[in-house]
């Protein structure tokens, strides 16, 4: 098994503690000696070492990249949650939702942590390199925690110096113009200063290209809604380019082992260029297990099998998006389950395909844990990694950017294509008549093909509601979804499926301020229609 020298749990407790005794530093009639503050902390290599992966850490919240935000806080048209009518899981919302509450806490604490960081790595007696390198990764990060923020929430506070007292007077929300501003300087300022992915050789780290891409990812974000800034399309482009021509990231032949990879703890710096680490099944002294294949997973009751609850199911419209020979369908969508042969968790299963007809009643099968090689298994905790960026995703930016600049190109068909023929098991540099687009496609119809793709090459990766949103097309789609599920779901599931998406409406596109922060901070109204 193979594991990053980046694990964060181990590393946070000495950050924690500083960050408690900032709150009671002006109650102190003297310094102390023997504990860790700002003004002992942060001399050493292990100290920015470990001030980094406590800004690391908040990604594996289970209310960020554990499993709200791409799964129960990311609605889309790519699945529903089998049998939730109440609580959190049913998409019903509100300013006093306590895993959204935690949720934003859990990014302002990155960015937090980050600016702490920031604001006292000066001190360390360290190379100029190794400083640049963390303030980088603690920049890159500050901003992505920023980016999900106002992606989420819209004009949020906007702060960029560690709290010196906790009786500062709270902040108003920056535009969301400013915002981005914000985001844009610190990635960057991050690109000119973090490694190359080899350097590292795991993706659980920022590289150079981590940050490339995800530029192109806030620029296409920016070029749509809510800003519509149609000049950020060249600079999507320009940054999904230097990925491509930087010659370290290329497609992996086999879809499906993008995934068994991550089930395996195995690194492909090729294919992903950054993973949301886990490691273990949570009963040992490092505590970084996650949900992804046990929250989202295969459908199985046997724990040595790789337990998984029968949560995430797909849409029909999902399923019937992916063309005849792609094998991107029977992966992402498990054309089988795992039924029980006795009661409790240890009871033997039989692997059991679905009939053709069974469409709703299957799981998100992009994680099955009959993978996992780490052992003992748990009910819940996996050592599955999520993956935050993937080569395909970039090839698919570049070409929804340069169709908008400058139609369907050449290099526009080239990048999709690319994607495409992997999705059908074809050589992805050789043109292939079953795989690849039809030739003269107009630029509308083109767009419309890359969001099919994007639909069917990312699903489950918490991308299709960013995307939707994007569009300007998220309530659209979610409302013809009701529609959609009316008329061809089974009637034994569709009653809270229907509640879930029926609840999407013009409100829906930022969440509510939480109630954890309109109570503290009078200069904050309320998101509309909440």
């Amino acid at each position: 098994m193979k594991i990053s020298k980046f694990k964060y749990s181990q590393l946070i407790v000495p950050v924690l503690v500083m960050v408690c005794l900032i709150s009671c530093k002006k109650f102190l009639e003297t310094k102390p000696t023997d504990s860790v503050t700002p003004e002992n902390y942060y001399r050493t290599q292990n100290d920015l070492d470990r001030a980094l992966s406590a800004v690391y850490d908040r990604l594996g919240d289970r209310r960020t990249y554990g499993s709200a935000l791409f799964g129960y806080l990311a609605f889309s048209d790519e699945f529903f949650l089998k049998g939730q009518t109440t609580g959190y899981m049913s998409n019903t919302i509100d300013a006093s939702m306590l895993d959204l509450n935690r949720c934003w806490e859990a990014l302002y604490t990155g960015v937090e942590r980050a600016n702490m960081l920031l604001a006292n790595i000066d001190k360390a007696q360290v190379s100029d390199s190794a400083r640049n390198e963390v303030k980088g990764q603690a920049l890159f990060l500050r901003a992505f925690y920023y980016f999900v923020l106002v992606d989420n929430f819209g004009a949020v506070p906007l702060r960029t110096q560690p709290m010196e007292s906790p009786v500062e007077p709270p902040l108003p929300r920056s535009s969301v113009a400013e915002v981005y501003a914000q985001i844009i300087q610190d990635m960057k300022e991050a690109e000119g200063l973090v490694k190359d992915i080899t350097y590292y050789g795991y993706n659980s780290r920022i590289s150079k290209t981590a940050v490339q891409a995800m530029l192109a990812r806030v620029y296409l974000t920016m070029a749509g809604a809510p800003l519509h800034d149609e000049a950020k399309y060249t600079d999507a482009k320009n940054y999904a380019a230097k990925v491509i021509q930087s010659n370290v990231h290329a497609l992996n032949s086999n879809f499906s082992q993008i995934f068994i990879n991550h089930a395996q703890d195995k690194f492909d710096i090729k294919e992903c260029l950054w993973e949301v680490e886990y490691y273990g099944n949570n009963t040992e002294q490092i505590r970084e297990g996650g949900y992804l294949g046990s929250w989202m997973g295969v459908y199985c009751p046997n724990i040595d099998t790789g337990f998984a609850y029968d949560y995430v199911h797909t849409t029909g419209k999902l399923y019937n998006a992916y063309g005849a020979g792609d094998t991107r369908r029977d992966w992402t969508i498990a054309p089988y389950r795992f039924v029980p042969t006795g009661s409790g968790t240890s009871a033997p299963v039989t692997r059991t395909n679905w009939t053709a007809t069974q469409i709703y009643e299957r799981s998100a099968g992009k994680w099955r844990r009959e993978y996992e090689l780490f052992k003992p298994k748990s009910q819940d905790f996996t050592p599955i990694n999520f993956p935050m960026l993937r080569y395909s995703d970039v090839l698919l930016m570049f070409a929804e950017a340069e169709n908008e600049l400058n139609g369907p190109t050449t290099a526009a068909y080239d990048a999709l294509n690319m994607v495409r023929r992997r999705g059908y098991a074809k050589p992805v540099n050789a043109p292939d008549a079953t795989a690849d687009l039809p030739a003269g496609l107009a630029q509308v119809d083109f767009l419309e093909a890359i969001k099919k793709e994007r639909f069917c090459e990312l699903a489950f990766e918490g991308i299709r509601k960013h995307d939707l949103i994007r569009w300007g097309m998220y309530v659209t789609t979610m409302q013809q979804l009701v529609a959609d599920y009316q008329a061809t779901m089974p009637s034994a599931l569709s009653a809270p499926a229907i509640a879930q998406a029926g609840r999407i409406t013009s409100r829906s596109v930022l969440f509510p301020i939480p109630n954890s922060e309109i109570s503290v901070n009078p200069n904050i109204a309320q998101n509309p229609g909440w």
